[in-house]
């Protein structure tokens, strides 16, 4: 029963979510280290972790080959070591400051659950492309511009993604004629790239949840086809039994 609903292709999603969730609350955690002082905020990081902890060893049991299974995902195995808390309980404090390097293994750890997602993502419509486009114009406006206008190339790409995103601020104003140019060039390939990104997300959840009702509809008939096999068996017992 519990192969079967890890098997399930709606379980993989519901962890792929979750992987994520985790790795913000870890971001988070090295980002702000008061959050470690924070009852619901380590409740909830608590939770997370048991829950993969769970998932790896139940996925280690129904693994076909438990040595090479342990082999391919000795990372998930260091992450899920809770190494900084075990040296806080015991207030070694600088051991406890030095795993905190785990906590940057389990975001390479639980990254693995949603690379694919986002890899496949990135691959709809071409998307990656589109964005290395967008990179490499705000890239490009904001050299134009620090060196025409003499700007910083920081205030340089800070007015360049506001330009494109629309936003508009007008703390940076471009006086050049060529720097105008630029402006319009970022603003409508800002425009087109946000009702392209908004499309390709709406088909790339549209197509996800169809191959997830295929992929179900596989799993049932498989397992209608395994029933079958089993019948046929019971039958051909019987009927040597008469014989």
């Amino acid at each position: 029963m519990i192969k079967k609903w890890v098997q399930h292709p709606i379980y993989e999603k519901v962890m792929t979510y979750l992987a994520l969730a985790y790795v913000l609350l870890i971001v988070l955690e090295l980002l702000d280290t008061s959050l470690v002082y924070n009852s619901g905020f380590q409740t909830l990081d608590w939770c997370l972790w048991f829950i993969f902890v769970v998932d790896y060893f139940v996925q280690l049991y129904y693994a076909e080959d438990n040595l090479q299974y342990i082999q391919d995902h000795i990372l998930e195995l260091i992450a899920i070591i809770p190494f900084d808390s075990v040296f806080r309980f015991l207030q070694i404090g600088r051991l406890a400051r030095l795993f905190r390097l785990v906590k940057v293994a389990r975001i390479f750890a639980l990254s693995n659950r949603f690379w694919d997602t986002l890899n496949k993502l990135l691959h709809t419509n071409s998307l990656s492309k589109v964005l290395m486009l967008n990179v490499s114009a705000v890239l490009v406006a904001s050299g134009v511009l620090s060196i025409i206008e003499k700007k910083s190339f920081f205030d340089a790409l800070w007015w360049s993604i506001v330009t494109m995103t629309t936003v508009g601020y007008g703390d940076i104003v471009p006086t050049d004629t060529v720097s105008k140019i630029m402006a319009i060039l970022l603003m409508l390939i800002g425009i087109c790239t946000f009702g392209m990104v908004t499309s390709t997300i709406t088909r790339f959840f549209t197509d996800n949840e169809r191959e997830t009702k295929m992929d179900i509809l596989l799993a049932k008939i498989e397992e209608q086809g395994l029933k079958i096999q089993e019948l046929e068996k019971k039958i051909d017992i019987l009927i040597k039994k008469e014989e």
